[in-house]
């Protein structure tokens, strides 16, 4: 019985700390024109607007086109074998550099709370 108890509460503590994977499409799969399949990922532009918009969209700056950034971050020969390391650098670095300065940062090592389906792209 106390073996029961103790598998339950594992289980709801990782859904608690992971965020439940159960319904949520997290397969690898080609997405926005990817040459290989990637993770889904969402990103939700209203969660960021205290960041200035150059910070992440540098076609802002260096006039590299009006595309979304999945565009060019997954066609672009150049630009893909580079893609996990530049949006794990990007977001998952600036989350961090939040965290460490005291400030709210969002998530930080929980894959799933980034690697979901996107509802509106």
């Amino acid at each position: 019985m106390k073996t029961a108890f103790l598998v339950a509460g594992l289980l709801v503590a990782s859904v608690l700390y992971l965020g439940a994977p159960f319904g949520q499409n997290t397969e690898v799969a080609a997405r926005y024109g990817s040459p290989e399949p990637i993770l889904p990922m969402t990103f939700a532009h209203v969660d960021h607007t205290h960041t200035p918009c150059m910070v992440c969209h540098h076609n802002y700056v260096d006039d590299t086109g009006t595309q979304p950034c999945m565009h060019c971050h997954v066609t672009n020969q150049d630009v893909w074998p580079l893609f996990e390391a530049q949006f794990h650098e990007l977001c998952r670095g600036c989350h961090e550099e939040k965290s460490l300065a005291g400030d709210e940062s969002g998530p930080l090592r929980r894959c799933i709370a980034c690697h979901v389906e996107e509802a509106d792209p």
